[in-house]
C-alpha cells in the first residue's frame, strides 16, 4: 500500500510564452506508515507535487495512484493548506467539521465523538466549536484547520508548512501529534523548517527545479546534506555540528532532536 508516482511531468501555461515545467519525469514511491519529508526551495516543484498528490490537479503526463486508486481529496488523502483559512466555508468550526463527516454515513453521536476526540488530539477545547474560524487568531486557526483535516481519518495526509504561525509551545505540541498519528496515517511533511522535517521524517526527498536530487533515509540525508556547498540543506544546529567535526572534534553527526544537538555542542565547548 503506497502512493505511486510514475513519470510525472507537470507544465503550467503549456504552449504559451509563459510555459513553465514545474515537474520533470518524477518517479517516487511513498510507503504506508511513514513520515515523508519533502524539501526544496522556491520554484523546486514541491507545492505542485503536493497539489497533484492531493488530487487537486492532474499531471500533464504520467500518473499518481494512492493504494491503486486515483487521489480523491477528503477520501483517500487529505491536505492541510499553507493558508489555513482556505479550508473553511461555514460560519462556525462545528459546521465545517460536520460538513465533511456527513458524507461518511456516521450517526450524530459518532460525529460528535470523533470531533471531540480530534479537538483533544490537537489541544483545542470544545468551546471553540461555536466560534467562526475567521475570528480566530492565526495560530489557533492553524490548529483548527489541522483538526478539520484530521477528523476525516485520511490514510494519507499532506501537511504544507503545518507549524506556520504557531508559538513555540503549540509548534512542539503539533510536531508531537504528527509523530504519534504517523503510526496510523502516512504523512507527507513539507516545511522550510529543516529541523522539523528531519526530526519527524523517516525518509526525505529533495526537489530542485522539478527534479529529485536526493531520496533516502534521514541518516543518509544528513550525510548528503553535509556534502552540499554551504550546508544549505542542513538545519543551522546540524551545520554547527559538522563544522565542529571538520575541526577534529568528537561529535555525533546523526542526532536530530534539537535538545540533543544543543547538548552535543555544549559538551564539545566544555571540552575545548
Amino acid at each position: 500500500m503506497s502512493i505511486e508516482i510514475r513519470h510525472v511531468t507537470h507544465i503550467y501555461d503549456a504552449g504559451t510564452p509563459h510555459e513553465t515545467r514545474a515537474l520533470d519525469g518524477i518517479d517516487l514511491t511513498i510507503g504506508k506508515g511513514t513520515v515523508f519529508g519533502l524539501v526544496g526551495g522556491i520554484g523546486s516543484g514541491k507545492s505542485t507535487l503536493a497539489s497533484l498528490m492531493a488530487g487537486l490537479d492532474s499531471p500533464s503526463d504520467g500518473s499518481i495512484t494512492i493504494d491503486g486508486e486515483v487521489p480523491s481529496p477528503g477520501k483517500n488523502v487529505g491536505i492541510l493548506f499553507q493558508q489555513p483559512e482556505d479550508l473553511f466555508f461555514e460560519r462556525t468550526l462545528f459546521k465545517d467539521m460536520v460538513l465533511g463527516l456527513t458524507h461518511l454515513g456516521l450517526s450524530e453521536e459518532e460525529v460528535e465523538k470523533r470531533i471531540f476526540f480530534t479537538l483533544d488530539q490537537v489541544g483545542l477545547s470544545k468551546q471553540i466549536l461555536s466560534r467562526s474560524p475567521f475570528h480566530l487568531n492565526r495560530g489557533t486557526l492553524r490548529l483548527a484547520a489541522f483538526a478539520s483535516v484530521l477528523v476525516m481519518n485520511p490514510g494519507y495526509l499532506i501537511l504544507d508548512e503545518p507549524t506556520a504561525s504557531l508559538d513555540p509551545g503549540s509548534r512542539k505540541r503539533l510536531v508531537e501529534i504528527i509523530k504519534r498519528i504517523s503510526e496510523d496515517i502516512t504523512i507527507i511533511y513539507i516545511s522550510h523548517r529543516l529541523q522539523e522535517v528531519i526530526e519527524v521524517s523517516d525518509r526525505l526527498v529533495v526537489l530542485d527545479k522539478g527534479n529529485i536530487t536526493f531520496n533516502g533515509t534521514r541518516s543518509d540525508y544528513l550525510d548528503w546534506g553535509a556534502g552540499q556547498d554551504g550546508g544549505e540543506y542542513l538545519p543551522i544546529l546540524n551545520q554547527i555540528l559538522y563544522r565542529l567535526h571538520q575541526l577534529g572534534l568528537d561529535v555525533d553527526l546523526k542526532v536530530t532532536q534539537r535538545e540533543d544537538v544543543v547538548e552535543q555542542i555544549r559538551r564539545t565547548l566544555e571540552r575545548t
